[in-house]
């Protein structure tokens, strides 16, 4: 007997609380981060008309330094470890020493 698969599921089965838990850690592993800093995931629309209709947004919150937005225009099922290693390097020429 085979499982049925919803053709109408956006996100084609895949568990995104699991995919941004992986985000979250490929965000870790890329910044240099302390382990009290605070790494949050979350999928907006993105209200740009030049943008995707979904936008990743990873925000990394510490109490040393100001808050810095990374944005992947991408649906969370979307976003893979290049992605964010690419918006993370963009974050990092402007990292704080």
């Amino acid at each position: 007997m085979s499982s049925f698969v919803n053709p109408f599921d956006r996100h084609g089965g895949i568990d995104l609380p699991e995919r941004a838990a992986a985000i979250k850690l490929w965000t870790r592993q890329t910044l240099p981060l302390t382990e009290e800093s605070v790494v949050s995931v979350s999928e907006f629309s993105c209200a740009k008309p030049s943008c995707p209709n979904r936008q990743t947004v990873i925000l990394v919150m510490s109490e040393d330094a100001p808050t810095k937005k990374i944005s992947i225009h991408k649906s969370i099922a979307d976003v893979c470890e290049a992605d964010v290693f690419d918006a993370c390097l963009d974050l990092l020429r402007n990292w704080p020493s």
